[in-house]
């Protein structure tokens, strides 16, 4: 099975640092889309060897369209792959791929995951110290004490479905479909939720399918609340507090990946 990936990531370097590392060998080819400005984004990029596509497209008629990043980067994938849509700040366990090989995946069909919560680096940080999330054959949905992620269930369908019952729809932080199953994907918004339930309604719900054997990690800054990231990113950076990890800025632009590599040699090591 070919899986190749999407993911839009615009100032998003604090979180895909950790997922590039965790993420980056469970896909054939994995897309990064990034604005033009992102060079955090494409040092990560660069560093781990994954396809980085800059654009701005992102600002074209609206204040920060996530889904017109999402359409030029179908550019870029193959007519036989299946295409995983993915957050920048989900990380997904290593027996992913045992379970993108062993299972059966229909190719008119989209696919969905559940995730947990992970709030703050601290939380982050003990996961990766005492992963917990599969112990023996056993897939936890308490692991680290970490928050259950919502689902959508729309048991009167949406705004002008007249109370039609739709069911459970896969978010846009794991979406996968074989590129056969759609010509592209919806792209009419302002910031970055609504058109991932676009997308899940081109699929009948008995073409909707859940897949029990994976779930992500959802990592979220402290002060993460629902949307906060919508129209661009809002919320604090995913790092430690200098006066944490105790160390010294070079000088007042030391970037984000300085800092993180400080981090990692004083807090793992």
């Amino acid at each position: 099975m070919k899986v190749q990936a999407i993911s839009v990531c615009v100032n998003y370097s604090d979180f895909f640092t950790w997922s590039a590392i965790n993420n980056k060998n469970l896909f054939d080819k994995w897309i990064i889309v990034t604005d033009t400005k992102d060079s955090k984004t494409k040092m990560v990029c660069e560093y781990h060897g994954i396809f980085c596509l800059q654009t701005d497209i992102f600002y074209k008629n609206a204040i920060f369209n996530k889904y017109a990043g999402i359409v030029e980067a179908l550019n870029y994938v193959d007519d036989d792959a299946f295409i995983l849509f993915l957050d920048s700040d989900i990380i997904l366990p290593p027996l992913t791929k045992r379970a993108f090989e062993q299972l059966e995946f229909r190719k008119d069909t989209l696919y969905g995951i559940d995730r947990l919560n992970c709030k703050g680096i601290a939380k982050w940080v003990d996961f990766c110290n005492k992963p917990n999330l599969i112990i023996g054959n056993w897939l936890l949905t308490d692991a680290g004490g970490m928050q259950f992620g919502s689902r959508i269930n729309h048991y009167y369908g949406q705004q002008g479905e007249n109370g039609r019952f739709s069911g459970w729809k896969p978010l846009g932080f794991f979406q996968l479909a074989h590129r056969s199953a759609f010509d592209t994907y919806p792209s009419n918004s302002q910031g970055a939720d609504h058109c991932d339930i676009l997308f899940a309604n081109k699929f009948s719900r008995s073409k909707r399918v859940h897949i029990p054997e994976i779930m992500g990690i959802h990592l979220e800054s402290d002060d993460n609340g629902k949307g906060v990231n919508w129209y661009g990113r809002k919320s604090a950076a995913f790092l430690f507090p200098e006066s944490t990890i105790k160390i010294e800025k070079k000088a007042p632009d030391q970037s984000i990946w300085d800092l993180l590599k400080n981090y990692i040699r004083k807090q793992l090591y």
